[in-house]
Formats: structure tokens, C-alpha cells, sequence
């Protein structure tokens, strides 16, 4: 692809546009020119686009739901278009469609090259991040003063950033700076459609609703096989396999374990009946009371006792988003020497889950390479759409297991799903010598799409991780809780690490295994201890016990912020979070909803700091298997604030008036509030 068309798309992205790829860009049958433009149609939520391919007109259409989020930006929607059959006749002036204005390419291309230069930093080597629907890329300005576009890999080593845009603040601010021109030129008119020549042929649109403040991207009609959708017959085999694979076999070979995680299962569904309700609560909101954070030491203390795990040296590189982490995890494959074990949830087949696959593969020939993944999770992600189109002529592989087997050496144990149990970690390592851990899966939305974050770990504290590792890994294979118990008795110590980097600080590792919630009892005991502050950041904020927690604190005088997303994988998920940010606001917690999907798995409790893979629901709480660490030094306090709980605070918009919900959303909260 090259830079200019890069540039198109980038600033496309930025105005909602429709990204064409591939063959779609010929269905459209749009080219631009004023005497074949399209004609578009408005009713509600609901557009219409008519086109002529071949001499005929054709029909797409799509429809969208409008933010419930207050904002005073523009918002941003997805929806994708289906072409219609038999459909061809426009519709007639006396019905509710209302036609909307088309402003055609030339006018189009003017206006992206005048946003493209708006949000360039006008300094010689100052430049922004910006994400599009295929990616992200650097806006700059060279040596020269010349706007440049380059990936975001290629940027110059010494470039200054000086914004990031997500795709939902991109949309936001081209928004704002194209409406300025169209009021003018059409104050008659609110809502458009902007198309702009796409170098190769073919125009892109995008739709701008000035009265809504709303911005639309709309893709064109998916293309199957390009997902590599299963055949007839193939949830039939999935379920089939679900049956056999996941409860037959994994009884047959992990008898011990599949019987006490379904135990365990059925114990912690119980126990979620008897979380508490939400209640409105009848005492006087207190002030901050800015008093001092809870003794650390002691702290510390108590989780020595009541988890019963050790206290372990590290020093830690947060890495924030995709293009901080894949990049340099992808570095830290290729320069591999020994080993590369991957523990993951979800093990996508979109093009990054891929190439993260083809790197294990070509690494394979020279180092050991040992994947796990959860079975039920990655299939599952593997069947939905993306949110964003996937690059131009990718296909993806049928199963991602047998994709990584073939043509190398990777091993591959999936971790199976008896009773619908399962294992949400992430942690890699990297030669025993470093390990990431964080809520990052291989897959596009965390690459390109989503606010996420992992962190990289050197220290004593990798070995100690490593063996954990080298359990599961005996677990899921042939031998399975045989092998489990081999490994537990005669594997090897572990590991010492002689050099310990200058950073390390003191680090503890906290899980969700069978049996034993060390996380859950971790997080809701230092919120009950709190004095100073509680920040939580999480996309699923379902559990009551935590929400009860967060408002008691703030009866207390705590400061209490919660961040949530602005938009949710889940859609009952995000009704849910709606009706809990009222209840919390309501009593005095700040809510701050991130611009877009956050992924961030964050505690941070008067300098405590609590991170990893566990969700603030029963799911990661009470039943998978998660992973987190967790510190009390005052240094990585200070700078885990900074660069998470402040910088996404900024970016965040504080929740200051009530949204309005419905039922559904209240039987949505009921019943997360059992996952």
C-alpha cells in the first residue's frame, strides 16, 4: 500500500469513512465523477445508498444506533453495508426518506488534505499517532517542514510525539474541523455524504450528521472466505468437538483437575446469588477527605498471610496499546535464543494473530517455541467479524491450531473447556529471562483497535512465572494431571537470575485458581482499607461485591474514580456499565467513560497497584483462571498513576448527569452480576 493511499485512508478513518478494499471497491459502483454520483437516503438511523454498477442501479444499506454516552464531540458509530436485491427504484419524495447532500471527491480530497495539515504539529520533527481502519500511522513534519505520512514502525527514532489519536478522537476533531467549512458553504444542509478519490480507483464515503454530531465508518458487504467462515455442516463439528474434546477427553487424561474445576464451578455459581443488591444508599455524600494512603507495611503483611503467595523481585516496563507492546515483543521473539512460551486466552485468525503465528513458525527452526491457548475462547473470537476490514487479500486459516503446527515446529497445547470452564491468562516468556503479562490476546483489536496494556517483566520474579508455566504446559498435554504431578515433583527448581536489573522492585504474583481467589480477596480487602484513593480502570465492572466496595469507600471520604469505556465488545455489557455509572455517580464515585473500547485491567488503592488479566466480574473473580501482579513500591505507584489512571483520566469524558436506562439494561447488570 502505499503512503499516499495510507494518507487517504488515514484521514478517511478519521472522518468515519467507508474503507473499500479488494474486490468491494468495484460493488459499490461509485467513481465520483458529477454525472454518476450516488444518491443517498435518510430515515432515522437507517441509510440507503443507490449506485450504478453496469448500467443498473444498485442498493446498499445499513443502520446504527445512536451513542447513549453525553458528549459534546462528535460520536462515533460502525455499521456495515448489505447490498439489497430487487431494490433498485428510488424512493419516492412523499415518503419519510429524506435525500442527503453528496459532496463529491474533488471537494472531498480538498477538505482531508486541509484536516491533514489542521492536526500536523506545525514544529520540524513534531508529529502525531493516529489509528485508521487498516492500521496506524505518523503524521510528521520533516527536517524540511514538509507534512510526511510513514507506519508507525517507520516513524524517525527521534520524533516527537505529541498526540495520539484512537480512532473515535480522530473522528471527533475531523468532525469538528470539516463542519466548520460545510455550515458555511451549506447552511441549508446537516447531513452529508463525503466522498474522496482513492488512488487505484474507486472513491471512499463517509457519513456527517452536523445536527447529531454523529460520524458513521461504514464498511462495504463482508467477504466470507476472506474470514474463512467454517462450511455447512461446521458448527454442527464445533459442537460435536465442544462435547467430545472438552469433556470426554478431558476427563479421560485430567480426571483430578476437570473434577474439581466443574466443582469448583458450581460452587462459585452459587455463591453469586449471594452477592450483595445495589441499594440506594441514605447517608450524606462526605467530601474527599485527602487523608493518608493505608499502612503499606502492614498491607503487605496481610497478603503474606491471606494469600499465601511470596513477595518476588522485578522491574517492570509498562507497555500501553498495540503499537507499544506488538512491536516489541515481535523484537523480542526475533532476537530469542533459547525458548519462547506463550500463554495466552485468545489465539485469533485475523492478519495480526497471524503474523504473530508466522513469527512463532519462523522461529520454531532455531528455538523452542510452546504455545498454550484457551480452546473455547479462541474459537469463539475466531468465528466473529472485525471490527475493521482486514488487510487487502488476507485469507484466514480455518483453525489457528493446525495453522501453527503446519510448516514448523511449534508445539501446541489448547487448554480445554469441561463445563464452560476456562483459563483468561496472558503471560510470555521470552528465554526465562523476560515476561509479559497484562490483558492483551493475539488479535486485531488489540494491535489496532482497542486501549489496552501489557507489561514487560525482568527480574527474579520470571522465573517463578516460568514455572508455572512448565506446569500447565505438563498439564494440557498427553499425560495431563499425571503429567501435572511429574512435573510438580521433579521439574526443575527454580530458576535463579544472577543478575538483577538495577530497577527491580518488589513484586507479588496473585491468581484465580480452583479453589483459591487471591485476587478477589486481594482487591475487595485493600478497597475496604482504603484512605486516600481507589482508581479502577475495567471494560467489565459486573461484580457487586466490588461495586459495593467502591461506594462504601467513598461514604468514607475516599477518592474514588472509576474509568469504564465509552463503547463495549458487549452490548449488554455496555447497558450494564450504563445502569452501574449511574449507581455509582449517584453516590459520589467519579465515572469516567474512555473515548472508545479500554481493555485496561487496572486497581491502583492508595499506592497499591493491582494489574493483569482479571476482570472486576464473577467470571475472572470467582471461576477462570487469571493472572495478575501486584505492588506496593512508591516509585511504581507514582509512575503507574502518571501513566495510566491520569493520562486516561485526561482522555476520558466525567460522567455529570445522569444517562438514562431501561429495563434492559437493569436485567442486563442482574445477570452479569452472575459472570
Amino acid at each position: 500500500m502505499t503512503l499516499y493511499m495510507r494518507l487517504k485512508l488515514t484521514v478517511a478513518g478519521c472522518l468515519a469513512a467507508v474503507v473499500i478494499t479488494g474486490n468491494a471497491t468495484e460493488a459499490w459502483g461509485v467513481d465520483g465523477s458529477t454525472n454518476s454520483l450516488p444518491r443517498a437516503f435518510l430515515k432515522d438511523r437507517q441509510l440507503r445508498l443507490y449506485s450504478i454498477s453496469s448500467g443498473e442501479r444498485v442498493l446498499f444499506s445499513t443502520k446504527w444506533k445512536k451513542s447513549r454516552l453525553p458528549t459534546e464531540d462528535f460520536s462515533y458509530a460502525v455499521a456495515t453495508f448489505q447490498r439489497e436485491s430487487g431494490r433498485g427504484a428510488l424512493e419516492s419524495p412523499s415518503s419519510s426518506w429524506r435525500e442527503i447532500k453528496i459532496i463529491e471527491a474533488a471537494d472531498g480530497d480538498r477538505l482531508l488534505r486541509s484536516f491533514a495539515m489542521h492536526i500536523t504539529p506545525a514544529e520540524k520533527g513534531h508529529g502525531v499517532h493516529s489509528e485508521y481502519a487498516l492500521g496506524d500511522a505518523v503524521l510528521f513534519r520533516d527536517a524540511t517542514g514538509n507534512v510526511r505520512l510513514v507506519p508507525f514502525e517507520a516513524k524517525p527514532v527521534d520524533l516527537i510525539m505529541d498526540r495520539r489519536y484512537s480512532r473515535h478522537e480522530l473522528a471527533s476533531a475531523a468532525g469538528e474541523f470539516i463542519e466548520k467549512e460545510l455550515r458555511s458553504i451549506y447552511p441549508n444542509n446537516t447531513k452529508f455524504i463525503l466522498l474522496w478519490n482513492r488512488r487505484g480507483g474507486g472513491d471512499g464515503i463517509a457519513f456527517l450528521d452536523l445536527a447529531e454530531r454523529e460520524s458513521l465508518t461504514c464498511y462495504p458487504p463482508p467477504d466470507d472466505a476472506a474470514r474463512g467462515a467454517p462450511k455447512l455442516g461446521g458448527n454442527l463439528r464445533a459442537l460435536g468437538s465442544f462435547v467430545v474434546v472438552d469433556h470426554v477427553w478431558s476427563f479421560l487424561k485430567n480426571p483430578v483437575s476437570s473434577t474439581s474445576r466443574t466443582l469448583h464451578q458450581g460452587f462459585q455459581w452459587t455463591a453469586t446469588f449471594f452477592e450483595p443488591k445495589l441499594r440506594q444508599q441514605g447517608s450524606t455524600i462526605p467530601s474527599v477527605a485527602n487523608m493518608p494512603g493505608m499502612d503499606l507495611v502492614a498491607w503487605e503483611q496481610w497478603l503474606d498471610r491471606h494469600t499465601g503467595t511470596p513477595r518476588e523481585r522485578g522491574a517492570i516496563r509498562l507497555l500501553i496499546n498495540g503499537e507499544k507492546f506488538f512491536p516489541h515483543f515481535e523484537r523480542r521473539m526475533a532476537e530469542a535464543e533459547s525458548r519462547i512460551n506463550v500463554h495466552v486466552c485468545i489465539f485469533d485468525r485475523d492478519d495480526v494473530a497471524v503474523q504473530v503465528a508466522d513469527t512463532l513458525k519462523a522461529r520454531s527452526s532455531a528455538v523452542e517455541v510452546k504455545v498454550i491457548f484457551d480452546r473455547l475462547n479462541s474459537r469463539a473470537a475466531g468465528t466473529a467479524p472485525p471490527a475493521t476490514p482486514l488487510a487487502e487479500g488476507f485469507v484466514a486459516p480455518r483453525f489457528i491450531e493446525s495453522y501453527l503446527r503446519d510448516g514448523g515446529q511449534v508445539q501446541v497445547h489448547p487448554q480445554l473447556n469441561p463445563f464452560l470452564t476456562c483459563d483468561h491468562s496472558k503471560i510470555f516468556l521470552i528465554d526465562e529471562r523476560y515476561a509479559y503479562i497484562g490483558g492483551m490476546n493475539f488479535g486485531r483489536e488489540y494491535r489496532y483497535e482497542w486501549h489496552d496494556m501489557m507489561a514487560e517483566v525482568e527480574g527474579p520474579v520470571v522465573g517463578s512465572l516460568q514455572k508455572q508455566f512448565n506446569k500447565k504446559w505438563a498439564q494440557t498435554g498427553l499425560w495431563g494431571d499425571c503429567g501435572l504431578a511429574a512435573q510438580s515433583m521433579c521439574g526443575k527448581p527454580k530458576s535463579s537470575f544472577p543478575d538483577e536489573p538495577s530497577d527491580s522492585l518488589e513484586l507479588r504474583r496473585l491468581y484465580t485458581k480452583t479453589f483459591d481467589r487471591q485476587i478477589r480477596r486481594a482487591q475487595l480487602e485493600a478497597i475496604n482499607r482504603a484512605r486516600s484513593y481507589v482508581f479502577l480502570e475495567n471494560a467489565y465492572l459486573y461484580s457487586n461485591d466490588m461495586i459495593v466496595a467502591l461506594v462504601r469507600a467513598r461514604l468514607r471520604g475516599v477518592d474514588v474514580r472509576v474509568i469504564l469505556p465509552g463503547e463495549n465488545d458487549f452490548a449488554p455489557g455496555h447497558g450494564s456499565n450504563i445502569a452501574v455509572a449511574n449507581y455509582l455517580r449517584r453516590h459520589g464515585v467519579r465515572v469516567y467513560f474512555f473515548p472508545g473500547m479500554s481493555h485496561v485491567k487496572a486497581l491502583q488503592v492508595d499506592d497499591w497497584v493491582c494489574f493483569g488479566s482479571a476482570n472486576s466480574d464473577a467470571l475472572s473473580l470467582r471461576l477462570n483462571r487469571e493472572a495478575n501482579l501486584a505492588s506496593s513500591d512508591a516509585g511504581f505507584a507514582t509512575r503507574f498513576k502518571q501513566e495510566v489512571f491520569e493520562a486516561d483520566f485526561a482522555r476520558s469524558r466525567e460522567l455529570k448527569e445522569e444517562i438514562e436506562t431501561g429495563w434492559g439494561d437493569h436485567v442486563a447488570d442482574a445477570v452479569l452480576n452472575l459472570f
